[in-house]
């Protein structure tokens, strides 16, 4: 069942993420040196940075061509579950073999909602993997194609979303879906360029409007992380 939660501007990342957050801040503490500071510029910058170009592709596009739910790290814990992992708002609860989540917390931005029941939600490719061929994955070899589908170097590129409304996202781009929360189409839009950007893909033109018109202001003024580059 979904739960309401009070404080709707909080997009909490826990578990594996924070465990390594908590690694680092220990060496710091230990070795008396603080890590390199991640590179920032303004939304509104790392969107210029996006090259504009008409989609193509579409005709040729599979699902296939994109290995998806691996297991990159051999723990038996797929990306899926990784996501699940790292998101709940609590401490998950595994199936017998640890491999399966099957209870946790997770609040899914989009709408407002946390869901308890892993079935309820959905990771959503921010950039739909659809999306990505018809800007630039086409072009990519199927390795790399599959790092995409399964990224955990940027948590931005896979968000635990409530099922429904990652069903009716399908594989638009902010030109013809946003989140249905108005409060968040902000950080929906900022995320959306910086994994744009991070796998070197186009927008097109009414995909630029959109997003100009989104991070026009206080939104595109935001600093923002740079994500490295995938490729």
């Amino acid at each position: 069942m979904p739960t309401s939660n009070r404080n709707e501007n909080r997009l909490p990342r826990v578990g594996a993420r924070m465990l390594g957050a908590l690694v680092i801040a220990a060496l710091v503490a230990v070795l008396g040196v603080a890590p390199a500071s991640a590179s920032t510029t303004t939304a509104w910058t790392l969107l210029s940075k996006l090259a504009v170009s008409s989609e193509v592709g579409s005709g040729s596009y599979s699902r296939d061509y994109f290995n998806h739910w691996t297991d990159a790290n051999g723990d038996c814990q797929n990306a899926r579950a990784e996501v699940l992992i790292a998101e709940s708002t609590v401490t998950p609860t595994y199936g017998s073999s640890r491999c399966t989540v099957v209870r946790g917390a997770w609040f899914s931005y989009y709408d407002g909602i946390t869901w308890t029941n892993p079935g309820d939600v959905d990771i959503d490719h921010m950039v739909a993997l659809k999306e990505g061929w018809e800007s630039g994955a086409r072009r990519w070899t199927a390795g790399d194609r599959s790092r995409y589908a399964n990224d955990l170097g940027f948590s931005a590129s896979l968000v635990a979303v409530t099922d429904n409304v990652n069903q009716s996202k399908g594989d638009s781009d902010p030109a013809a879906w946003l989140p249905p929360r108005t409060a968040v189409r902000c950080t929906y839009a900022i995320q959306w360029v910086q994994v744009k950007y991070r796998w070197r893909l186009t927008i097109d033109s009414a995909e630029q409007a959109k997003l100009s018109a989104i991070l026009s202001g206080s939104c595109g003024s935001r600093s923002i992380t740079v994500p490295s580059r995938a490729l």
